[in-house]
């Protein structure tokens, strides 16, 4: 890693979406605002995946009763609430005592129980009820699912071009002070392909720490879906890393006992935001931990460490 500068440095972030939302990186902003060696740093929000695709209805690709209910304006897209709203109807319909005449005052059938349990009639009727309240609530589910696929098929059709423009917001960054590369989702994995890539072997790039928060780049790594890295591959990520991971984010990966290339200095940091599923996928913005620990790295940098030696994989 270079040395510290006293210069405040700069951030380059790489959200999930792709999608340069103001809210994220204002509030990374001011996070780092309240961290002593982070403060005054400068972040900049790129829109690395500004090519995808715009948003689109998805009502013409469902069956025709879910566009005859859009026409009439029930119950079409509604803002999000749709994983919510599901959820509610998959708790009214639980509530709803089962077998049929289960409820006070029903004697119960201990044997035909049993007999429902060991031929999976439990299991179906889970089943049932998720996929009622989906179905329920196809219109705006699919909407969601299409806005968070947008960026992933973009990247996955075309990551040359997103790496690119995260390579031009890298060389436009002040190179005389410290430059943190922070991917959360999605970027963590573009963020770790441009590292590891040729890419990178471009000159006027210079990232002194990379962080990824819930990212899935270990994952994609093991199924070998990543553009450079994978196992049997040569090549590493040759800067400093910080991966956060939330074990109640269930898109986040622990990166240390996969990425153990000489020269990939991993570091895998826990954070607990206690948030349900998917809101813990977004708590890192929020967490103090996260900025206290990324202050740290940034001032401690060693410049006399030489990081492609033996001890390559041991945290300075």
């Amino acid at each position: 890693m270079s040395p510290a500068s006293p210069t405040a440095g700069t951030l380059v972030f790489l959200q999930g979406t792709g999608d340069p939302g103001p809210v994220p990186a204002q509030t990374i902003r001011e996070q780092m605002a309240l961290e002593p060696g982070l403060a005054g740093y400068t972040v900049r929000n790129v829109a690395w995946a500004a090519g995808a695709g715009p948003a689109v209805s998805v009502v013409p690709a469902l069956p025709p009763r879910y566009r005859e209910d859009a026409d009439a304006g029930l119950p079409g897209p509604d803002g999000g609430r749709g994983l919510a709203l599901a959820g509610m109807d998959l708790l009214s319909a639980a509530a709803t005592p089962w077998p049929p005449g289960s409820g006070a005052g029903a004697a119960p059938d201990v044997a035909a129980a049993e007999e429902r349990m060991v031929t999976g009639s439990v299991q179906r009727l889970v089943l049932g009820l998720v996929t009622d309240a989906a179905v329920n609530r196809r219109v705006p589910l699919t909407g969601a699912a299409s806005d968070f696929s947008r960026s992933i098929i973009y990247y996955l059709s075309r990551g040359a071009e997103a790496r690119s423009v995260i390579a031009n917001a890298l060389r436009m960054a002040p190179q005389d002070a410290p430059v943190i590369l922070f991917g959360h989702s999605l970027g963590g994995v573009a963020a770790v392909d441009l590292l590891s890539g040729p890419e990178w072997d471009a000159d006027g790039m210079r990232v002194d720490l990379l962080v990824t928060a819930g990212s899935q780049s270990p994952w994609l790594y093991l199924m070998g879906g990543l553009a450079h890295l994978g196992p049997g591959k040569p090549g590493n990520v040759p800067v400093p890393w910080l991966n956060f991971w939330d074990e109640r984010d269930l898109l986040s990966f622990c990166a240390e006992d996969v990425f153990s290339a000489p020269g990939t200095l991993v570091r895998d940091v826990e954070t607990a935001s206690g948030d349900p599923f998917p809101a813990s996928h977004s708590a890192y913005f929020t967490d103090s931990a996260l900025y206290r620990v990324m202050g740290e790295e940034v001032a401690r940098a060693d410049p006399a460490r030489d990081r492609s030696g033996p001890d390559a994989g041991v945290w300075c």
